[in-house]
């Protein structure tokens, strides 16, 4: 059967202040008195790289209840050297998760955002990165060293690596049956990829990722590098469990503009499919960008085309300005955490409405099957 999706289009309005704190697991809010009483939702954000670090620099206005779960599977650049030569996790996602949460300042962020320019074997490396190799050999494990950066940086919120292994790489086969590896080389894949899986297989889901996700609130899927950010976290099964088994609202976000190599004139129901088909997880909410951009100002992007249904997918099409005017191809961090309180604000008013409805019907509350 083919379903057309509810769409609500949100009207991106004041900010409103959320801090920390947070209800039971899974429990419905009411977010209002969660406002007065200086709280906020637990927010997971599931990525990695710029769309998710953009994420968070809108949501911690609202809450220090986040956790960005970021992949491991980078092998290029500085995370890739220090991936290789120091057998840890490649700290690059996280580095960038944790600057846009952190209360530091931009000097900092300028600092750790750093790159050595000379011919010495420090060129490529990032101050941020090289700091965080330094507190994994320091804490003894990467989940600990992201944990004191945190600190170190003020961060509001947590950053988990969705694996504690060091050792994951991407693979790909593209259509003509080429089989490409490692992240990188997937990113500028020559042809359309047809599927994603990671090597050595059997790998493990951390549990600081997965406790995260069982108490989240709101589950926010993206936005980023499709094949390479997002899906390489649901190709750990565990992962897609969880979300599924979540009582939370679980949102896709769809990417503004395509991404050259990666998902060349990808729609967002192309989007939408491909991640479903990996992940086998169905999202109650695929959020989309409403606004047509006068100048696009990105070689090699063009936009996603708005979309008022797409057909298959019964859940909830959100319809939204969420383009940053000044980058048409990124997200504007503030217009997107607002769409995303607004998903979480009537996810809660609806659940108020059917437990009301509820009282009034003794059966309902007793009945079985």
């Amino acid at each position: 059967m083919v379903y057309a999706a509810t769409v609500q289009t949100y009207c991106i309005g004041e900010r409103r202040g959320y801090s920390e704190g947070s209800e039971h697991v899974n429990n419905p809010l009411d977010l209002d008195s969660m406002i007065d009483r200086g709280q906020g939702p637990k927010i997971v954000a599931i990525g990695g790289g710029t769309g998710v670090s953009t994420l968070l620099r809108g949501l911690k206005c609202r809450t220090s209840n986040l956790t960005a779960i970021v992949t491991v599977a980078d092998d290029g650049g500085s995370s890739g050297r220090l991936r290789e030569e120091l057998r840890m996790p490649p700290p690059g996602d996280a580095r960038s998760c944790l600057l846009a949460l952190s209360e530091a300042g931009p000097l900092m962020d300028e600092l750790l955002d750093h790159r050595f320019h000379d011919d010495s074997e420090l060129r490529g490396h990032s101050v941020g990165n090289l700091v965080l190799a330094a507190l994994y050999e320091k804490q003894g494990g990467f989940q600990d060293a992201l944990e004191a950066a945190a600190v170190l940086l003020g961060a509001s919120g947590r950053v988990v690596p969705v694996s504690d292994r060091a050792d994951l790489v991407l693979m790909a086969q593209t259509y003509s049956g080429t089989v490409v590896r490692g992240e990188s080389a997937v990113g500028i894949a020559p042809e359309p990829v047809r599927r994603v899986w990671l090597e050595p297989g059997g790998a493990r889901a951390s549990e600081a990722a997965l406790s995260a996700i069982r108490q989240a609130d709101l589950i926010v899927i993206g936005p980023g590098s499709l094949y390479t950010s997002i899906l390489t976290n649901f190709l750990l099964p565990e992962i897609g469990e969880a979300v599924a088994a979540s009582n939370a609202p679980t949102v896709l976000v769809c990417n503004v503009a395509t991404q050259y190599h990666e998902t060349d004139s990808f729609t967002a129901a192309d989007h939408l499919a491909v991640f479903h088909a990996h992940s086998g997880v169905s999202v109650s909410h695929f959020l989309v960008n409403s606004k047509v951009p006068e100048a696009h100002g990105e070689p090699r992007q063009s936009p996603v085309p708005p979309v008022s249904e797409v057909n298959g997918f019964d859940g909830v099409l959100v319809s939204v300005d969420v383009i940053d005017d000044d980058m048409p191809a990124r997200h504007d961090p503030q217009k997107l955490a607002c769409a995303l309180m607004g998903i979480l604000r009537d996810n809660a008013a609806e659940w108020r409405t059917s437990r009301a409805s509820d009282s009034m019907c003794p059966v309902s509350a007793g009945r079985e099957g």
